[in-house]
């Protein structure tokens, strides 16, 4: 199976702790509860530009499978009625250029989602961002890949937040959202006697985190397919 992740990164003095985002979602993903991902499978880019990730995203449509993750600053546009990404000064790109990529794709996005109305947009961005798994890699990656085949072609979007909500971001352990979604899907992965985490199940236990850890000010999202079974998050052979 050729799988494709590409973490995107756009920290800034704001939000350090993104660039634990980029370290931490690589390691899970090499990690046996992430599904033994093999590095060269996973692309990392820091504040890259437009057409640096669209050139990326473009590629990633040869795989069966492809996940992309982007951590940084972001607002919700009202005119053009998605949420806008920085990644870095004066470049910006919408979210749902993201969702190009494999038949097969998941997309993660940690960034504030304010409503911003259009005559302020550029002020208020230009003011705005392991553990050594030593379980059997090579089983977590054929449960990883047969799950990916038992599942649909199809989207799926996690968003850390609603619309004009703000994403908690905390230097040292990474975004609020983040984290929470890999916590507990390594948590899962050690009291699983074995199995699947799906991506709406681990999305569903980490919001329960976000919204806990936020006082109910963060309040993560998620968009879905209808079919059943759906794209693998974490494993436990």
């Amino acid at each position: 199976m050729i799988r494709s992740a590409l973490i995107i990164g756009s920290p800034d003095d704001q939000i350090q702790g993104v660039y634990d985002d980029m370290h931490n979602y690589r390691r899970f993903f090499e990690s046996a509860s992430g599904g033994g991902w093999h590095p060269h499978e996973i692309t990392t880019l820091e504040c890259p530009s437009s057409s640096q990730v669209k050139e990326h995203l473009a590629g990633m449509k040869r795989a069966d499978y492809s996940i992309v993750i982007f951590a940084g600053h972001g607002y919700y546009s009202t005119a053009r009625r998605c949420t806008m990404l920085e990644l870095r000064k004066n470049d910006q790109i919408e979210d749902y250029a993201l969702k190009v990529g494999a038949p097969k794709h998941t997309l993660v996005i940690d960034a504030c989602r304010v409503v911003v109305q259009d005559k302020i947009m550029k002020a208020a961005m230009e003011s705005l961002v392991a553990r050594s798994d030593t379980s059997d890699l090579a089983g977590s990656r054929l449960l990883f890949e047969n799950a990916v085949r038992a599942s649909a072609a199809g989207l799926a979007a996690m968003y850390s937040c609603s619309v004009n909500e703000t994403a908690g971001d905390i230097a040292g352990t990474g975004g609020r959202y983040s984290s929470s979604l890999l916590g507990a899907s390594e948590e899962w992965a050690k009291s699983s006697r074995g199995g699947v985490l799906s991506v709406s199940d681990a999305h569903d236990r980490a919001i329960r985190l976000t919204v806990l850890h936020s006082g109910g000010r963060q309040n993560p999202v998620g968009e879905f397919p209808r079919s059943i079974p759906r794209f693998p998050f974490a494993v436990n052979a």
